[in-house]
């Protein structure tokens, strides 16, 4: 991260510092909020324990670890962003880490490839997205194969052709990226289904018992009725209270006049479809590996890039932290922010996911 002064007024030449080691501190739920991304953003910037490695300022100690805060003015939007431990980044913030691999959400790898077709073939784009051009980006396209595109979960010969299809286009948008196609992705992701099948099922299960009383927003004089048979949904359906769906439907409950970003992820209508509670749950889905990711491998640098803002909302605004392997398993804990869980219903939540 370098920074450079304009050259002053008589000539001399502006201040230099550059660091090495830079680690951009994850933004919050309100920064993505109000975030305006597909307009030039202004976001906070900021990090800790950077080396100088460059510098024109005299009497700078090269040996000491900086921290730093400034606010980015920049011409680039941010049609997609990074889902990082802490929060949210922009895309080729995110890929500032050292050795980090991004986890590529599917509706991401056609506007990424469209993109950078455009910018090959002469094409003027500012956006963070493009800046991952000429760097050697590791991206996995795991997400993409096993959401598949047919609204229902795919076949291993369905799996394999994603895969590949993705694998092949991502090659030939971006030379310089390093594209993860080691064949164990696909044993790893048919692994992935195969173990959480049952527990899928019932999700769709849930869902659709539940979307027709979430599709209109919930009057705050329905509000506990409505919580008390989501509830009493996932529990004859053997849905964990825990679980991710559970939290989003009662936050879509919760949230006055259906302003919720879980309402937005899980979109909810009269009418709802297996497949509509598909597209939802593999969104959670991804949700859900990021959270086993980081608790399991704490050492790798794992992101996800989605271009969907409700789900980076969503994530934002779980709060997640103290990630941990336990057993066979992960755990985690959730702090869902106000414009998840408002006033109350957060408390009401905690004693809800209570065991028995």
């Amino acid at each position: 991260m370098i920074f450079t002064e304009l050259e002053q007024a008589d000539g001399t030449p502006g201040r230099r510092i550059a660091f090495a080691g830079v680690e951009v501190r994850p933004l919050d739920y309100a920064a993505l909020a109000t975030a305006k991304l597909h307009a030039p953003l202004t976001i906070p910037l900021g990090w800790d324990n950077a080396r100088i490695v460059d510098t024109n300022i005299p009497d700078l100690d090269l040996d000491q670890l900086y921290s730093a805060n400034a606010t980015l003015e920049t011409p680039f939007t941010s049609h997609a962003v990074c889902l990082v431990r802490g929060g949210w980044l922009p895309s080729s913030l995110a890929a500032t880490i050292d050795d980090s691999t991004m986890l590529l959400d599917r509706n991401l790898v056609p506007q990424l490839v469209g993109r950078m077709r455009r910018r090959a073939n002469g094409g003027v784009n500012q956006d963070f997205l493009d800046l991952l051009a000429d760097q050697p980006v590791r991206l996995h396209p795991l997400l993409y194969a096993m959401e598949g595109n047919a609204r229902a979960i795919p076949t291993p010969d369905q799996l394999r052709a994603q895969l590949d299809e993705a694998v092949r286009k991502l090659q030939a948008a971006m030379p310089l990226a390093r594209v993860v196609a080691d064949p164990n992705v696909v044993r790893g992701a048919l692994g992935l289904i195969e173990d959480a099948r049952e527990g899928f099922i019932r999700k769709q299960d849930f869902l659709l018992r539940v979307a027709p009383a979430l599709a209109a927003p919930v009057a705050q004089a329905k509000l506990q009725e409505t919580w008390d048979k989501i509830l009493a949904a996932a529990d004859a359906c053997g849905v964990a209270r825990t679980s991710l769906v559970v939290l989003a439907a009662l936050s879509t409950a919760a949230v006055p006049n259906g302003a919720s970003p879980a309402k937005a992820l899980l979109k909810p209508k009269r009418g709802y479809s297996q497949a509509d509670a598909y597209n939802a749950l593999a969104d959670l889905r991804a949700l859900e590996l990021l959270l086993g990711l980081f608790a399991l491998y704490p050492a790798a640098r794992i992101q996800l890039c989605t271009a969907d803002r409700p789900l980076a909302l969503f994530w934002a605004g779980l709060c997640a932290s103290g990630f941990e392997r336990r057993g066979q398993g992960f755990a985690f804990d959730l702090s869902p922010v106000e414009a998840l869980l408002p006033g109350p219903t957060l408390d009401a939540w905690r004693a809800a996911a209570q065991p028995p």
